[in-house]
């Protein structure tokens, strides 16, 4: 009976991560494309574990070189049909608003739809970058097992802290981002 109950606990975990309907908050335009469009700046140093990869960037589409620039860089697996990714949205979104001056925010749109991936931000009023990762290279590249999930990333490329559960705060993120960069955000 045991096992029954956590393989039943464990598929209602993945079901969160697998919706295919935005959940309440994230407004998709009824018709047409999303007008969603942040632009990227591509990085200088590779990713630990990722390497040199180019990805689209999610807003306009130019290739963009994964990895940090001259700031240390948290990387952010999300996608369209995550529940805890759009739990998170807001969170991430604060942090970046708060410290994207000290602290540089690329998210990832992992194994999603482009025009969804551009909805969903757009709903969420993001307004930090994000790459288009359709098959997934960068949350493979770093071993995070599922979405949500987060890298913070040293400027020289090297992966100081994972976080690869759901639940993360704004609160958390300056945390981890303190301790992982041995910096005072402010």
């Amino acid at each position: 009976m045991k096992r029954v109950l956590t393989a039943a606990a464990a598929l209602c975990f993945l079901a969160a991560c697998t919706s295919e309907s935005p959940e309440p908050g994230v407004s998709v335009p009824d018709e047409g494309e999303p007008t969603w469009s942040v632009a990227c700046a591509s990085g200088s140093a590779p990713i630990e574990g990722v390497g040199d990869l180019e990805l689209d960037c999610l807003g306009d589409e130019a290739a963009t070189s994964v990895g940090p620039g001259g700031k240390p860089m948290v990387v952010v697996l999300w996608a369209s049909w995550c529940g805890p990714c759009q739990a998170e949205a807001p969170e991430v979104e604060a942090f970046y608003q708060a410290y994207g001056d000290q602290v540089d925010v690329l998210g990832v749109d992992t194994a999603d739809a482009r025009d969804v991936g551009r909805s969903f931000a757009e709903g969420f009023g993001m307004t930090f970058p994000s790459v288009f990762d359709p098959d997934e290279a960068v949350r493979i590249g770093l071993g995070v097992p599922g979405l949500p999930g987060m890298a913070y990333v040293r400027t020289d490329g090297t992966v100081a802290a994972l976080v690869a559960e759901p639940g993360v705060t704004t609160e958390s993120m300056v945390e981890t981002a303190e301790s992982a960069f041995g910096l005072e955000l402010s």
